[in-house]
């Protein structure tokens, strides 16, 4: 039976985040038992990565304390040990890429406890930028399985930094613009310009919308406008191909020194159905309605382990 506690609004935004549970039900920050908070993704491209910490907010560590000593293993279907995660820091714990299709078991051993979860990775799509422009943009899903899919919508855009240089006796001289070398080039017309470019691993998920009926934002209409993600489900095109516009203000790729990367990932039943409920639980939360239950897959802990089959495509740079 689902317990819904109240919680304030900024306890709820601080908690949103690692929200998510194996029981439909809303977590007191304040209980007395904290209980592990396990966030992950797990798809074909990314090299695997999961988050652990605690669920009671702690001053003394400015957060949710992360857990750093717990022992993660990765299982095929049959029980055999893949491989043991490695410990990066800060709560996070790195594993190998995913295989499309392939079943997936996941054990957390933390403070004498045993934390179970299962997952299988999405079969391929394939995924093709139609039209662009500066409001908008149509993507093609070319559905490849028969098997249904839940399909999210992402535009992120991440910073990047540009160190131009060229090579005098082998060393790298910097260049501060492209005025400078310009200049220099009336010095000395052989100098060629060099490029170092390098992309922050953070990224920005900007507000997207779509008026397409087919999806879950626009079906319920609380996500209809400014969404971090588009929910679209393949029950009237699966197994074929669809398009689906994307719309945004105009303003969005306009940024300087800015990567624009369209994400898309067929995801799990489990892992669609918990990213729509957190999307939901922010909208919700502004004109403070706090009722949302956002149910994830770890036995005995909060969180998710999200199997995601995923593409992008650069849009800007």
């Amino acid at each position: 039976m689902p317990i819904y506690r109240k919680i304030n609004l900024l306890a709820l935004l601080l908690f949103l985040a690692l929200s998510g549970c194996e029981k439909e039900t809303n977590v007191e920050l304040s209980a007395k038992n904290p209980q592990l908070v396990l966030l992950g993704e797990f798809n074909q491209q990314d090299d695997a990565l999961i988050n652990l910490s605690t669920s009671v907010f702690s001053a003394a560590a400015a957060g949710f304390p992360n857990v750093e000593d717990a022992q993660i293993s990765l299982l095929d279907q049959n029980n055999t040990l893949i491989e043991k995660y490695l410990y990066m820091g800060k709560g996070n714990y790195m594993g190998k890429k995913a295989i499309a299709g392939k079943n997936y078991k996941l054990s957390v051993a933390y403070q004498g406890k045993t934390y179970q979860a299962e997952t299988t990775i999405p079969p391929a799509f394939q995924l093709n930028l139609l039209e662009q422009d500066s409001t908008y943009m149509e993507a093609e899903i070319v559905d490849l399985s028969t098997e249904p899919n839940f399909y999210t919508f992402e535009l992120r855009a991440n910073r990047y930094t540009v160190d131009r240089y060229y090579l005098a006796n082998g060393q790298k001289v910097k260049v501060n613009s492209e005025a400078e070398f310009t200049a220099l080039l009336k010095i000395n017309p052989a100098l060629v310009l060099q490029r170092d470019t390098t992309f922050d691993a953070k990224f920005d998920r900007l507000f997207i919308t779509t008026d397409d009926n087919r999806t879950e934002n626009v079906r319920f209409n609380v996500l209809k406008d400014h969404s971090g993600r588009i929910f679209l489900t393949d029950k009237t095109f699966n197994g074929n191909k669809t398009t689906l516009e994307i719309d945004y203000d105009q303003s969005t790729l306009k940024a300087e020194n800015m990567r624009y990367t369209l994400v898309v990932k067929s995801t799990s039943a489990a892992y669609f159905n918990y990213l729509y409920s957190i999307d939901l639980q922010a909208a919700k939360s502004i004109v403070g309605v706090l009722d949302v239950p956002v149910k994830g897959n770890i036995s005995d802990a909060f969180g998710i382990w999200g199997a995601a089959y995923i593409q992008k495509i650069i849009i800007k740079k």
